[in-house]
């Protein structure tokens, strides 16, 4: 709390800072209704806290998309936007910007538009905020609490509404250009939103659009921060020369593959030294091995070949991007009492990116190549290859070898790209209307999503490992350089023999058929018919009993199918098909009773309840099935959730607000009916304390039941009458999760079957040797999560007499407590500003506060935000140096447990150089990132810091023109 009134302090002392401003309805006493629940009432008067978000405050930062506006708030985590999506097949896939409140996973978030569903984008259900214009958006509901009991199944977090200027009218447009420091992530929006009245008012018709063209960025070595090669550098040995089991370092490198090849045979290391091979393959150069190499471990600090990470410089750190989102409605008034609308929408998101692949060199302990599948060990290679250099064919007669390891990365050959299209339909339609103390709604909302992936540059694993043993053929090949297949008869007519060594030097033929394209075309399709009537039939002693109630049906299917290589599993990474069906109807009632009204110490006292009953039916022609096979399956369940809240407000400053829960959160048909899916995953090996690649199977699991949660918040909310304007809040939250829907990880699992939980050892599977070699992956409910802690949000609103309007509001969340419990021990996410590799629980630093200071004179606005991440831990599992009862010898210690704190400064300025009442153009601009903060040292999957936390890009420029009439 301290701080939270410091940032007052520094921003009201400094430029200021973007604010939502208050509309000129709510200025005109009409006041902003909210969606906290069925029951329309004033968000402040609401049981369930609630957080506006106002068109101005979208339009004043400069963002491009949705998106970036609400991933700044304190009660959000950023997990899958345009800078942490690395590229990839299934699941949420590239490009969808999705919205994670409390941490509890985008899942458990329920995004509705004007309160109605629209299509997921996504297997996992979830929809991309981003294909809604930004120019129709009049604000956003952010509902943190559970509401399932109002809205239905996701909103376990709570739920963010969208809700649209339906009654703008004239036009709107925009243009804007942002460009990062460096130069780089180029982006060029343009929006246009119409309103207008036909037929005396009685037609009422908006159109809006949204074009985005991004350009992508550079990689992790375009920025000075991230060039530093900080990793996580595990140590076999903790405890020898003080060094503990993980040190966070610097010049963390791969030690196990350069581009153009390096040796790895243990006999040839010892007999030669480190070699590499040069770019040429012709010739062999030294190699530095640096310090806690290990033949089994693929990194090392410093040595040989900075600047060559094939993980870190594989992706660029934010994607390219072209976006379209447009929308249209027309809503006509049949009678006084009956209106119809429809509305239609189309959408689309075009994402490119590049990711690693090849990392071929990691052995066993005895420094031979390990087994398993490409990519999780060396490739062994004859001494009678013809492409070997000719000085390593002469050390390897030397030693009498027949066979050496090489260790390779992907970009030494070909570099996967994935080209990810997204297309998402949607119409709906109503009728609404009053019926005496009652008003009434219906309706409709069919839409359609066709996803698109298609990957270039797989290896298949098949043909790679049959054109790398290449021979010199004999017989009728003789002459010729020739798969071992085919040395004397051609066995495989397709199969060219690819050279290892060396950049730039394999056949075009031989990478056409050591690698290939794998497809993935989905389809998923929503339709949802709905009613709702609300009014007030009748009074009691404390005022008019307000009720709510409806039905819904919501149908929702997704087909996704892919190329037959895929399917078999040869290549690399394949993608899943996927094919479910699901339906679902509820209905819910709602009620809200004032007690009391204007009595003394009782201006208001109000309950407010509601329950919701839902059936859902799954079912699935090919799922995956116990024992490893795959058929049809179904399930359904009944869920009943119910809400109790209050409100009571003693006198006019001065409001208590409560409500207690039960929520629950159906599986999606991801989770149920993904086919299984080998991938390599990076394993850090509690056995050894080496860090590996494991090939880790996920799918899904047919038989999962919903989730069920409890939450219970707790508000005060002061508006003292001595100081006008001044509004603060204060809730506490406490969600628990019984049933949490989770794949608990490929390192939990070891971890776990390591410490002796045999349940865990089922799903963990190694060698003769004791090595890792298989670790089966997918989700259950087997799993329970809480956390709890408080929000502040404090407004004020100053006008100075001949100057001009201060606006200061301050966001905070804090977090008292996030632990996950699976079949091992409980786990702590609190004050965890580091992200553990494929870590299967959330984690939350342990508060953010956002503070926004808008200061307005007449035609300028100045604008400032700052965003305040205190320090945490970087994993609450390790014990390091700060943290008590540390040893060096500890297998979980680290060498640096604390991540730094850090604030981000936004400035943005506008002036209206054209504003007669009518007509308006205004410039604008923003810098994000104003003073260019460095991410703090966190690394994560490959780069130097955790990108779900910490911006990444660098400072950025945007600036542009909007004009309205």
């Amino acid at each position: 709390m301290g701080f939270l009134l410091a940032s007052a302090a520094l921003a009201c002392s400094g430029t200021a800072a973007a604010q939502e401003q208050v509309s000129e309805a709510d200025a005109a006493g009409e006041g902003i209704i909210v969606t906290g629940s069925r029951v329309v009432r004033n968000g402040a008067d609401m049981p369930t806290p609630v957080t506006v978000v106002g068109a101005d405050l979208i339009a004043q930062t400069g963002a491009t998309q949705l998106s970036q506006v609400i991933n700044d708030l304190p009660v959000v985590r950023s997990d899958v936007s345009a800078t942490t999506a690395f590229v990839g097949g299934g699941g949420n896939g590239p490009g969808n910007n999705l919205i994670n409140l409390r941490g509890l996973g985008a899942v458990r978030t329920l995004v509705l538009v004007d309160g109605l569903r629209f299509p997921a984008t996504t297997f996992t259900g979830l929809f991309n905020t981003d294909l809604i214009p930004s120019s129709l958006v009049s604000r956003l509901d952010i509902v943190t609490g559970g509401a399932s009991a109002a809205y239905g199944s996701d909103a376990v977090a709570g739920v963010v509404n969208i809700i649209l200027n339906n009654k703008l009218e004239g036009v709107r447009a925009s243009a804007q250009y942002g460009v990062t420091d460096v130069g780089d992530a180029e982006e060029q929006k343009y929006s246009f939103g119409v309103g207008h009245k036909f037929l005396d008012g009685r037609l009422h018709i908006i159109a809006g659009l949204d074009y985005q063209d991004r350009k992508r960025s550079g990689t992790c070595y375009s920025r000075s921060w991230c060039a530093q090669e900080y990793g996580v550098m595990s140590n076999a040995n903790p405890g020898q020369n003080g060094l503990p089991a993980l040190i966070i370092s610097p010049d963390v490198r791969w030690a196990q593959n350069t581009p153009a090849g390096l040796i790895v045979s243990s006999r040839l290391t010892s007999a030669f030294g480190g070699q590499q091979v040069s770019d040429d393959g012709k010739t062999l150069l030294p190699f530095t091995f640096g310090q806690l190499y290990t033949p089994n471990n693929n990194q090392m600090i410093g040595g040989s070949r900075r600047g060559i990470n094939p993980a870190a410089g594989a992706f660029d750190l934010q994607g390219p991007q072209q976006r379209l989102a447009t929308y249209f409605r027309a809503e006509a008034e049949l009678t006084d009492k009956l209106n119809a609308w429809v509305d239609t929408s189309y959408g689309q998101t075009d994402n490119q990116g590049t990711f690693a692949q090849l990392r071929s060199g990691n052995q066993n302990a005895a420094g031979t190549a390990r087994s398993g599948p490409l990519n999780t060990g060396a490739i062994t290679l004859s001494v009678n290859n013809p492409f070997l250099p000719a000085q390593l064919r002469q050390q390897m007669q030397q030693l009498g070898l027949a066979t050496v390891n090489i260790g390779k990365s992907g970009d030494g050959l070909l570099v996967p790209i994935v080209d990810y299209h997204v297309e998402s339909y949607r119409i709906a339609t109503g009728l609404k209307g009053e019926l005496g103390r009652w008003t009434w709604d219906a309706n409709y909302v069919r839409g359609v999503s066709n996803l698109d992936n298609v990957a270039r540059n797989i290896i298949n694993q098949d043909n790679f490992s049959r054109a790398v043993q290449a021979v010199n053929g004999t017989g009728a090949n003789a002459g010729r350089i020739v798969c071992a297949v085919n040395q004397s008869t051609t066995t495989d007519p397709n199969c060219e023999p690819l050279n290892l060594f060396g950049v730039g030097t394999a056949s075009s033929a031989a990478l056409q058929y050591a690698y290939g394209t794998a497809v993935q075309r989905s389809k998923i399709t929503l339709d949802d018919i709905s009613a709702n009537i609300q009014g007030r039939p009748f009074d009691v002693w404390g005022g008019p009993v307000s009720l709510a109630a409806g039905v819904e049906y919501r149908r929702e299917s997704i087909a996704a199918d892919v190329d037959a290589v895929s399917a078999s599993g040869a290549f690399v990474q394949n993608y899943s098909p996927l094919h479910g069906r699901s339906k679902v109807f509820e209905a819910y009632a709602e009620i809200n009773v004032p007690l009391l009204s204007n009595v003394p110490w009782a201006e208001t006292l109000e309950l407010n309840g509601a329950v919701r009953h839902a059936h859902y039916k799954f079912s699935s022609p090919e799922a995956p099935l116990a024992g490893g096979g795959v058929g049809p399956a179904g399930s359904s369940f009944n869920a009943v959730t119910w809400k109790l809240g209050g409100v009571y407000k003693p006198v006019d400053w001065l409001r208590f607000r409560g409500t207690i829960s039960r929520d629950f959160r159906a599986p999606n048909m991801n989770e149920q009916y993904v086919l299984p899916n080998v991938q390599n995953s990076a394993i850090l090996d509690p056995a050894t304390n080496t860090s590996t690649q494991v090939a880790t199977q996920s799918g899904g699991n047919p038989n999962l039941r919903p989730e069920i949660s409890h939450t219970k918040t707790f508000g005060i909310t002061l508006q003292p009458t001595a100081i006008p304007n001044l509004q603060l809040s204060v809730d506490y939250y406490d969600i628990k999760v019984t049933g949490y829907i989770a794949a608990v990880g490929g390192p939990t699992l070891v971890t776990q079957c390591f410490q002796g939980a045999q349940d865990a050892c089922a799903f963990v599977t190694r060698d003769a040797n004791g090595v890792l070699t298989f670790i089966r992956n997918i989700s259950a409910n087997a799993n329970e999560l809480q956390v709890k802690g408080f929000d502040v949000e404090l407004s004020y609103r100053k006008q100075i007499e001949n100057i001009g309007v201060l606006d200061l509001r301050i966001l905070g969340t804090a977090y008292t407590k996030l632990t996950y419990v699976n079949a091992g021990s409980p786990l702590d996410g609190k004050c965890q500003n580091g992200t553990v590799t494929q870590q299967a629980y959330p984690s939350m630093s342990c508060y953010q506060i956002n503070t926004r200071l808008n200061f307005t004179s007449g035609p300028l606005t100045l604008g400032m935000q700052t965003r305040y991440i205190p320090k945490g831990k970087f994993g609450t599992t390790y014990v390091g140096p700060e943290d008590d009862g540390y040893s060096p010898t500890l297998p979980n210690s680290i060498s640096d447990n604390r991540v730094k704190a850090i604030t981000y400064v936004d400035l943005n300025a506008s002036y209206r150089f054209i504003d007669n009442g009518r007509f308006m153009v205004e410039a604008f601009g923003a810098i994000k990132n104003a003073f260019d903060a460095d991410p703090p040292v966190a690394p994560a999957n490959n780069i130097g810091t955790n990108a779900n936390l910490y911006d990444v890009l660098g400072r950025t420029f945007r600036f542009g023109v909007r004009m309205s009439y």
